[in-house]
C-alpha cells in the first residue's frame, strides 16, 4: 500500500475544483441566483438551510423541521442532508443566501467525491494520475451530473472512504479502523437513505470478496471488531435517526440495460444515446474511456494490491443485480431481509455502485498501462486520457437559469411578532406535491411552521390537512386552520387553476372579515404572480361556524368520494368534494354546484341537518333522509348556483 502525499492531494483538489467549474458551467458565474429550476433542487436547499437554522437553536431536536405541521420531527420525511447541513452551516451564518450555499455544497460535494476516489487508487497503485483519473470518472460521470439536484447523491465521498477503510481494517486489522468504518456508515446515514445502503451493500460484497484476509484462524477477532463497531453505529443511528425507522415507498424505478447505454453527455447523447436517455430511469453509460480501462484492467497480471481487483468486480456485481430490483429474485430476497431497502423506491439508483467499481478499475488501467516499459512519456499518458475523460463526459453547458424568490411578503411575514403557522396556497398533494417545494424555499425567509411539505414520504394525515386547506376561504377550511393553529395564508392567486374564481373568493372572505389582508405584491418566478398575506380571523358566529368550531375533528375519518365504505359514495357534477365522516355526524364539502349535482350518499339510520354556503355561512336549506332499502343508499338533491357548499347531517 502507498502513502497519499499532501501536497498531491492539493494539487489534485485544484484539478478536481477546476474540472467542477467546467462541468457544470455556467453555475460559477453567478453561484448566488443560478439555479436547475428543479422541485428536488428546492427541497435540498431548504433542508441544508433547516441545519443551519436549527441548529445553533435546538441541536437535540434538529429533525423538527417546519414542514408538513402540525408532524413533529419532519425532517425524517425526506433526505436528512445533515453533514452536507453542517458543512454549509458557517456559510450561512456569515450570511450566505440558501442558493449560494447550496451551490457551494454542489461544488464541495463533487470535489471530495472525485478527491477520496483519488486517493483510494493512489493508495493501491502510488499513481497520482491514475487517482486523478478514477477521481473524475466518478465525480463526473453521466450517472451524478444528471442529478445535480440531488445533493445528496454528489455528496458520495462516504462510498470511496468507507471501502478505504474497510481494505486498511483488512490488512491490518485494528480496532481503530473498525471505528472509522462505524463514522463511515454513520456519516452516510446522515446524509441519505440511499447512500447508507449503497455504502453497506459495497462494503457487504468487499467484505466477501476478500475473504482470504480474514478466512480462518483470524475470522474471531475480524468479527468481533466488526460486530463492535456495527453495534455502537447502529445505537447512534437508531438515537439519532430514530423517526426514519417503517417507512416504505411503493413502486419501484428499476433499471434495464438501456439505462447503462443511457447517457445525457454531449459527445454520447448527440449520436447515439439521446433515444436511450430519453426513456432512462437513470443515465448510468460509464463512458468510452471508463469501459476500456477497466477491461484493461481485468485483462492484466500485472495489478496491485491482492484482492483489490476482485473486491471492485464484486461490488460492480451487486450493484449490477439490485439495480434491476425485482427483475431478479436477488431483490426481492434482499427486500425482505434488509429493512432499509424497503424505503427506497429507485433501485436503478443501484447502478452508482457500477460506475464507483469501474471508476476504480478504470484507475488501476491508467497504473498498470503506465508502468508498461513502451509508455515513454507517462505523464502525458496520465494527462491525455484525463483530457479525453473531461471532453466524454462534458455535459455542458448545464441549462441554470436566474432565480429570484425573495418577496416582500415572506420577508414581512418574518418581521411579524404574532405566533402561528402559515399555509401557502394553492396546497398540492398526490402527484402535484412536488409543487410545494417552491413554499419550503421561501419557508427559509421566515421559519413558521407551514402546513405544506414535499419529500419522499407523506405523513398519514397530510391529504386530510391539505384537502380541507385547499377549499380554502371556505367556512371550513378557515375552522380547520384555526383549530390548528394556523394564523396566516400565504395566497398565489395566479397558480390556482382558474384565477379568477379564486379571486373573487378571496375578496368575497375579505369583504366578510373571515380573512384580513396584511401585505402584498412582489413575483416570484414560480409565484406567477403577486403574492398575498392574509391573517385568518376568528370566525363570525353563524350555525355552520357554531357546528364546525365544537367538531373533534380527530374523531372524524377523512374519505372522497368512491370509497368503498362510509357515507359519501358519489359526487355527480361537482367538483372538490370530500366528506368528514363521525360515527353518527357527516360533513360534506362541494363546489361548483349546479341543476344536475346529486350526492349519493349510504344512509344506514336516520339523519337530519341542513345545506350552507361555505363561503357566507348563509343557511341554504334544510334535509331530512332516511334509509333506503338495504343498500341505504340516497341520491340527494345539493344546492344549485352556487361555488362553496357544505351538507351537514346529524343522526336522529
Amino acid at each position: 500500500m502507498h502513502q497519499v502525499p499532501r501536497r498531491a492531494v492539493i494539487s489534485a483538489a485544484g484539478v478536481f475544483l477546476l474540472l467542477a467549474v467546467v462541468h457544470t458551467w455556467p453555475l460559477a458565474t453567478g453561484m448566488n441566483h443560478l439555479s436547475r429550476w428543479n422541485d428536488d433542487e428546492w427541497l435540498n436547499i431548504w433542508a441544508v438551510s433547516w441545519v443551519a437554522h436549527q441548529l445553533p437553536r435546538e441541536p437535540f431536536n434538529l429533525l423538527a423541521a417546519n414542514i408538513y405541521y402540525p408532524e413533529s420531527e419532519a425532517l425524517a420525511y425526506t433526505e436528512p442532508l445533515i453533514v452536507p447541513g453542517l458543512i454549509g452551516a458557517p456559510l450561512r451564518w456569515l450570511g450566505a443566501s440558501p442558493l449560494f450555499t447550496y451551490n457551494a455544497l454542489l461544488f464541495v460535494g463533487l470535489i471530495l467525491t472525485a478527491l477520496t476516489m483519488f486517493g483510494l487508487v493512489v493508495r493501491w497503485t502510488g499513481d497520482y494520475w491514475a487517482g486523478l483519473l478514477a477521481g473524475a470518472l466518478l465525480a463526473f460521470s453521466t450517472a451524478l451530473l444528471t442529478r445535480l439536484p440531488h445533493l445528496q447523491i454528489l455528496h458520495l465521498y462516504w462510498l470511496p472512504l468507507a471501502v478505504w477503510v474497510l481494505d486498511r481494517f483488512l490488512i491490518g486489522r485494528k480496532r481503530l479502523d473498525a471505528f472509522w468504518l462505524g463514522v463511515c456508515v454513520s456519516g452516510a446515514a446522515l446524509t441519505s437513505g440511499y447512500l447508507v445502503v449503497f455504502v453497506a451493500v459495497a462494503l457487504g460484497a468487499a467484505f466477501v470478496a476478500r475473504r482470504q484476509d480474514w478466512w480462518g484462524r483470524q475470522a474471531v477477532p475480524v468479527f468481533l471488531r466488526l460486530g463492535a463497531a456495527a453495534l455502537m453505529t447502529l445505537i447512534i443511528l437508531l438515537v439519532v435517526l430514530g423517526p426514519y425507522q417503517g417507512f416504505r415507498r411503493p413502486g419501484q424505478r428499476a433499471a434495464t440495460f438501456e439505462n447503462y447505454l443511457a447517457s445525457a453527455a454531449t459527445v454520447h447523447h448527440s449520436t447515439w444515446s439521446g433515444d436511450y436517455y430519453e426513456n432512462a430511469t437513470s443515465a448510468l453509460f460509464p463512458g468510452v474511456t471508463m469501459l476500456a480501462l477497466a477491461t484493461f484492467a481485468l485483462g492484466s497480471r500485472r495489478i496491485a494490491p491482492r484482492g483489490v481487483r476482485r473486491m471492485l468486480v464484486g461490488i460492480a456485481a451487486i450493484g449490477l443485480i439490485l439495480s434491476f430490483g425485482e427483475s431478479t429474485p436477488v431483490y426481492g430476497w434482499a427486500y425482505k431481509l434488509v429493512p432499509p431497502l424497503q424505503g427506497l423506491r429507485a433501485t436503478s439508483r443501484f447502478g452508482i455502485l457500477v460506475i464507483f467499481a469501474l471508476s476504480g478499475l478504470a484507475g488501476l488501467g491508467l497504473a498498470v498501462l503506465r508502468q508498461q516499459r513502451y509508455v515513454r512519456w507517462r505523464t502525458l499518458a496520465g494527462s491525455g486520457l484525463l483530457l479525453v475523460a473531461t471532453i466524454e463526459s462534458i455535459h455542458a453547458p448545464i441549462p441554470y437559469r436566474r432565480l429570484d424568490y425573495r418577496t416582500p411578503v415572506h420577508e414581512f411575514l418574518a418581521t411579524l411578532d404574532e405566533p402561528g403557522a402559515v399555509v401557502e396556497l394553492p396546497i398540492y398533494t398526490g402527484g402535484s406535491i412536488h409543487r410545494n417545494a417552491w413554499y419550503l424555499l421561501a419557508s427559509t425567509m421566515h421559519w413558521r411552521s407551514l402546513v405544506n411539505g414535499f419529500g419522499g414520504f407523506v405523513p398519514a394525515d397530510y391529504i386530510e390537512r391539505a384537502r380541507i386547506a385547499g377549499s380554502f376561504p371556505s367556512i371550513m377550511s378557515l375552522a380547520r386552520l384555526k383549530e390548528l393553529g394556523v394564523e396566516f395564508a400565504l395566497v398565489h392567486l395566479n397558480r390556482y387553476r382558474h384565477p379568477v374564481n379564486a379571486r373573487r373568493s378571496v375578496n368575497r372572505a375579505e369583504q366578510l372579515g373571515f380573512i384580513e389582508l396584511l401585505g402584498q405584491g412582489g413575483t416570484c418566478g414560480r409565484c406567477q404572480g403577486p403574492v398575498r398575506l392574509y391573517r385568518i380571523n376568528e370566525l363570525i358566529p353563524t350555525r355552520v361556524a357554531s357546528l364546525l368550531d365544537r367538531l373533534k375533528w380527530s374523531d372524524f375519518r377523512f374519505s372522497r368520494p368512491n370509497s368503498v365504505s362510509g357515507y359519501l359514495r358519489e359526487a355527480r357534477g361537482l367538483n372538490g368534494t370530500f366528506a368528514l365522516e363521525g360515527p353518527s355526524e357527516l360533513v360534506v364539502y362541494m363546489e361548483n354546484t349546479s341543476a344536475e349535482s346529486r350526492l349519493v350518499l349510504q344512509i344506514r339510520q336516520a339523519m337530519a341537518g341542513e345545506f350552507f354556503d361555505a363561503e357566507t355561512g348563509e343557511g341554504l336549506s334544510e334535509i331530512a333522509l332516511m334509509p333506503n332499502g338495504d343498500a341505504g343508499l340516497r341520491s340527494v338533491e345539493v344546492p344549485a348556483g352556487r361555488a362553496r357548499v357544505i351538507l351537514a347531517l346529524k343522526s336522529r
